[in-house]
């Protein structure tokens, strides 16, 4: 199927539609027009004008398997034929196939699963497992971290940005503790000297909040939120002897890093760690149909078939999206997309790299597979940040005073997409897991050229 072509006058209507019939999504940024897209198709996508795109973000870092996978299709279109809803009060047989599926290849005793129908719901289930089963309601989790955008969510996770809003709820049985950010480590301490202090105030805070009313400590295993984040050697074992000791529950969100995105199909595989809960969403469908699912290991699930789990959802365990997944799952398995993002990821951090002995303002690469984070700096010896802390509100949307916005829209034009972190000078690459070398050169191309444009623009990097 080729692109569509629209008329100016078409696309034009359609904006002003959208204007006026969608709510906008987090902060509206004056005047500024979405792409409306029509069509895609690998690595790339186009807009109703028919302009092509190279997509260094896997849309929002979940179409792994990219974009118009005739096999996924396929599937999806034969369950739609078979039975395309069924009550979550009834099994049926693609959600039965793929709890099973998820038990066979999670690791150690993760073995049941709750579905949802995305990443902020299985968040939520999560939570309330934790809780009910403990018999308790603190979590603990991250600043700068996001695990979704209910109340819930918010409050769990730490990011300003989202907790902020004037009006907004937080739930302050949540708390919170620093990332193991080693490049900017909140108690000025560098690794291995620290002695993973991070993980040392884990503990400290349990204690002090009190073990008996902890139900929880949350995180991404790669702090998706603080700029792909990667905690050092044996911090997570550390943390999983924390939570043994004190009787805490373990959860890992894997939202974004699940399913072959970091060199494994799961990122708490490269520390040898099983969480005693673990979500997903994004790479369970490759953003084909919404899923969100919730796993737990024997001892909760064994707790919860006595006393039963108090929740559901009108499309829990949905059969067209249980159907999905399990064609998805496929694919990962047939094709080794977790080997080809672990070869893939070596290249393009290699390149990456290289840019960085090019361009200083480029101050760290880090990442694991295809999940990567490129931390741009105005001085890479201060590491003061890229973005002014005087901008106003509106200062921070505007391409002429944001130099990340000016970056974006600029690489935009020029066919390339990418993004940052919200208010940070973090660019997060997570391209799709069948990129090639050829593609990744050219998208690394693009990039380097507007960070060239984009540094002379803004007087990049600063002297002394």
């Amino acid at each position: 199927m080729s692109p569509v072509n629209f008329s100016e006058d078409e696309v034009t209507r359609m904006h002003d539609d959208a204007k006026k019939y969608l709510v906008q999504r987090w902060e509206p940024r004056p005047g500024y027009k979405p792409l409306i897209l029509t069509h895609g198709d690998g690595v790339y996508f186009w807009d109703a004008k028919r302009k092509k795109y190279l997509d260094l973000m896997s849309q929002l870092y979940n179409v792994h398997i990219g974009l118009n996978n005739r096999e996924v299709i396929e599937a999806a279109k034969k369950q739609l034929d078979e039975m395309a809803y069924a009550s979550p009060s009834y099994s049926n047989v693609p959600q039965i196939q793929l709890a099973k599926k998820l038990a066979q290849i999670t690791p150690g005793d993760l073995c049941k699963t709750f579905f949802g129908n995305s990443g902020t719901e299985a968040n939520e289930v999560a939570i309330k497992l934790a809780q009910l089963y403990r018999g308790s309601s603190k979590i603990i989790s991250y600043w700068d971290a996001y695990h979704g955008s209910t109340y819930a969510m918010v409050s769990v996770g730490g990011s300003s940005r989202n907790r902020q809003s004037p009006g907004l709820s937080i739930f302050e049985e949540f708390k919170h503790v620093p990332s193991p950010y080693c490049y900017r480590c909140t108690f000025k301490k560098e690794y291995p000297e620290c002695d993973l202090l991070c993980a040392d105030f884990v503990r400290y805070t349990i204690e002090k909040e009190g073990a008996k009313s902890v139900a929880a400590f949350m995180a991404e295993p790669i702090c998706s939120w603080a700029g792909q984040v990667v905690p050092p050697d044996s911090y997570w074992q550390k943390i999983r002897k924390i939570c043994d000791e004190t009787g805490v529950l373990m959860i890992f969100d894997e939202v974004m890093t699940g399913f072959a995105r970091t060199g494994k199909m799961f990122a708490c595989e490269h520390w040898n760690i099983v969480p005693d809960i673990e979500t997903y969403a994004k790479g369970i469908t490759s953003g084909y149909v919404p899923l969100g699912a919730t796993i737990v290991n024997k001892k909760i699930a064994d707790h919860f078939d006595e006393k039963g789990f108090p929740h559901s959802y009108t499309y829990s365990g949905h059969a067209l999206a249980c159907a999905t997944s399990l064609a998805v799952i496929d694919i990962y398995i047939k094709e080794n997309l977790a080997d080809r993002a672990a070869k893939m990821g070596d290249y393009m951090m290699d390149e990456l790299r290289g840019m960085q002995d090019r361009q200083p303002v480029i101050g760290d690469v880090r990442g694991l597979g295809l999940f990567m984070g490129v931390e741009l700096v105005a001085n890479r010896e201060t590491k003061e940040g890229l973005q002014s802390k005087d901008l106003t509100p509106e200062q921070k949307k505007d391409p002429t005073h944001n130099p990340m916005v000016y970056l974006s829209d600029r690489a935009k034009e020029k066919g390339l997409i990418i993004s940052s972190a919200p208010g940070t000078g973090i660019l997060r690459m997570m391209p799709y897991l069948i990129i090639t070398e050829e593609q990744v050169d050219e998208g690394l191309r693009l990039l380097e050229e507007t960070l060239e444009e984009t540094c002379k623009k803004f007087g990049y990097p600063k002297k002394g």
